[in-house]
């Protein structure tokens, strides 16, 4: 009976490797746009393009906007997931690709004037929703075509061609930035294409037993009238003591990593003195290429351990970066920022993957989706809140002594420390209750 487990597993293990380079070749395609879409990318854009469309005030608050939209925009993951629940995933993955992809091109239009600011910054959130979307069908995919004790391996090797191509994109588009203040003008109906191109690509993808997956969300579906509504996500926190103690711990220590972006690009503009390419490095592309280097590391971390333990050792990372970055905006230390940024491209690396198969441990295949949707949707509260919060605590400082915004910094810092430390405490009251 093992054997013949055995030779079920090898065949299985066979089909999911034969579903990989569809997913690079997709994947990577997408990634060229979300280069273009790259929250730290396009604060620079609003913080030097739109400059004297609005006041220094507007634009801040537009910067935070754009840097948070890759996270708040997961609110859409509500509608998705639901939209998702029982119907064909390639069909609805590869439509979003293309609307994130017409988004974009549009993206380029819009004129240096407090309307084209506001245009620019509207199709910014819904390119960025589009791929939420994405995001939270992919994950129900994912878990589908490939198994658990080599999910976050092949998830790795996505990520890391995509984390490469997105960080090649942005960092290209800083240093034409450089050159032309306009030229992104030019590079992001191009980046557009390529998220067409993907559409046509991965709408010939397929997943691992889908009729089977499909049928067991209706029936889901049917046992609770609205599987993804308000009362179904109460009803699993409510329940689920464990999944309710890591949303918890990540709404405190996730709040401090999605306000440092906005924050970076604030300060990098009004206390250093850096050129595009500089901010678009240090608050996109460098963390990115870390990324690549250091995500097969902690791959193989999480395909050993469950979340909680593996988020007690990751969420540290985070925290060592956030001290570099307030040293470096405190003393007015520019070459500390390369090194904060450095340090946070690792710390991404683990969240990427923890952040896409984390919930995974709390859950079974029919229900993934609505667990995804859940984490997601908490991400995208923060995500909205948290980088007005960061900027907004930047100019209040300011306002009460000019020079004191550099000491915001502090606030992301405690509540990455927070964070951190719940996910330790988790860690061992798991194993103290086995």
């Amino acid at each position: 009976m093992s054997h013949i487990a055995h030779q079920q597993s090898e065949k299985i293990s066979r089909m999911s490797a034969a579903l990989v380079p569809r997913e690079l070749l997709s994947w990577s395609l997408t990634a060229i746009t979300l280069g273009a879409l790259e929250g730290g990318l396009l604060g620079v854009i609003v913080k030097n393009q739109f400059s004297g469309a609005a006041s220094p005030t507007l634009i801040n608050f537009a910067v935070a906007i754009v840097a948070g939209a890759p996270s708040f925009a997961n609110l859409s993951s509500f509608f998705v997931a639901p939209l998702a629940q029982g119907r064909d995933k390639i069909a609805l993955l590869s439509r979003l690709m293309l609307l994130m992809g017409v988004c974009l091109a549009l993206m380029a239009i819009p004129g240096k004037s407090g309307a084209g600011l506001i245009l620019f910054t509207a199709l910014a959130v819904v390119a960025r929703s589009a791929w939420a979307g994405i995001l939270t069908v992919r994950a129900a995919v994912w878990r589908a075509n490939y198994q658990r004790r080599w999910r976050g391996r092949v998830t790795a090797r996505i990520v890391q061609l995509a984390s490469l191509l997105v960080a090649i994109v942005s960092a290209l588009t800083g240093l034409l930035m450089d050159w032309n203040g306009e030229s992104w003008r030019v590079v992001f109906p191009l980046a557009g294409l390529s998220s067409v191109a993907a559409f046509y690509v991965y709408r010939l993808s397929r997943v691992r037993r889908h009729r089977q997956l499909l049928q067991a969300e209706r029936a889901e579906l049917s046992l609770a009238s609205s599987s993804f509504s308000l009362r179904a996500m109460r009803a699993v926190l409510v329940e689920n003591r464990d999944f309710r103690n890591y949303m918890a711990g990540m709404m405190v220590f996730g709040s401090g990593n999605l306000m440092i972006i906005a924050m970076l690009v604030v300060l990098m503009n009004d206390f250093f003195t850096l050129s595009r390419l500089s901010q678009v490095m240090i608050s996109s592309s460098l963390p990115l290429l870390v990324l690549c280097l250091s995500i097969t590391l902690w791959a193989k971390l999480l395909d050993r351990h469950h979340i909680f333990t593996y988020r007690a050792i990751h969420s540290w990372n985070f925290f060592s970066a956030f001290v570099v970055f307030a040293i470096a905006a405190i003393a007015r230390i520019p070459e500390l920022l390369w090194l904060g940024s450095f340090l946070l491209g690792s710390a991404y690396a683990g969240g990427h993957l923890g952040w896409n198969l984390g919930h995974n441990d709390f859950t079974t295949d029919a229900n993934s989706s609505l667990y995804m949707a859940i984490h997601v949707s908490l991400t995208g509260l923060r995500g909205l809140l948290m980088p007005i919060v960061g900027v907004a605590f930047i100019q209040y400082l300011e306002s009460v002594s000019p020079g004191a915004g550099a000491y915001a910094m502090l606030l992301p810092l405690l509540l990455c420390f927070l964070g951190s430390c719940w996910f330790v405490f988790l860690h061992f009251d798991r194993q103290k209750t086995g």
